[in-house]
């Protein structure tokens, strides 16, 4: 039988020495799962995993390509994304299955940063207030980032492959694929951590500079120009909705990150 989840896990250079914990933070929550990892042409040898399915790229992928081709090998209703060098924690996976409900894209819970012990801010405070009318949280999600899409939340296949999967970026790829699940259904989120997410210093997309946010916004709008499920109206207000993504990144941000530098 079919398990009712997956869970894809790309790895590629050194990310290969954390793998195995990785896969057993999945295999130990004592749940039917699929997984998947993603040999992303990696330079160190990917291990045989007796209880993985691994499929390889022939050439190196970008994060967000590198997640889409773990995608195609999916078979269950249910996917979640989990970087390597992050770990689930006891009990998240059943969580997070009973914790999306009919009509619900996707459910998300909260992340526990591995260096501090300290909550991380995703999902933001503000995300849980929109979130209780969907229209509104899918109109600010197009705006600003709002639904962590890696190893704390899970997403149904099927919208996940109609949203158009993630960007091909190494570099915030999941808010174009968080803004267009969004679209697609509730996003409900939960407050209990699902994840221990372990910073390095060469992660993917930690760098952030306001041109690549600037380009993450573009794909956005770019994948809602032709996406059916996204309403008319707000498909017609795009060239509007460039404007307010960049007072959002140029102007906003700076005086968020100030005020985080402030409070230490």
């Amino acid at each position: 039988m079919t398990p009712g989840v997956a869970v894809v896990i790309p790895v590629w250079g050194s990310y290969v020495g954390f793998l195995d914990e990785a896969v057993a933070s999945v295999l130990e929550q004592r749940e039917a799962v699929e997984v998947i990892v993603v040999d992303n042409a990696s330079d160190e040898p990917v291990p045989a995993l007796t209880d993985a399915k691994v499929v390889r790229a022939t050439s190196r992928l970008s994060t967000g390509a590198a997640r889409n081709f773990g995608l195609g090998a999916v078979t269950a209703p249910l996917v979640v994304f989990l970087d390597a060098d992050d770990v689930m924690l006891p009990g998240s996976l059943r969580a997070l299955k009973t914790g999306i409900r009919d009509g619900d894209a996707a459910f998300a819970m909260a992340i526990i940063e591995g260096d501090t012990g300290m909550r991380h801010r995703a999902p933001r405070s503000i995300a849980y207030t929109l979130a209780r009318v969907p229209p509104l949280f899918a109109l600010a999600n197009t705006i600003w980032s709002l639904l962590p899409t890696q190893g704390a939340t899970i997403m149904r296949t099927a919208a996940v492959r109609a949203a158009g999967g993630y960007a091909d970026s190494s570099q915030g790829e999941d808010w174009a694929l968080g803004s267009a699940l969004a679209w697609r259904g509730r996003i409900r989120l939960g407050t209990e951590p699902a994840l221990l997410y372990r910073w390095r210093f060469d992660s993917p997309g930690q760098a952030g500079a306001n041109p690549d946010l600037l380009a993450n916004a573009r794909r956005v709008r770019e994948r809602m120009r032709t996406d059916a499920a996204v309403p008319a109206v707000v498909r017609a207000l795009l060239p509007l909705l460039a404007g307010v993504q960049w007072l959002a990144v140029a102007a906003l941000r700076p005086l968020v990150l100030g005020a985080r530098r402030v409070r230490g």
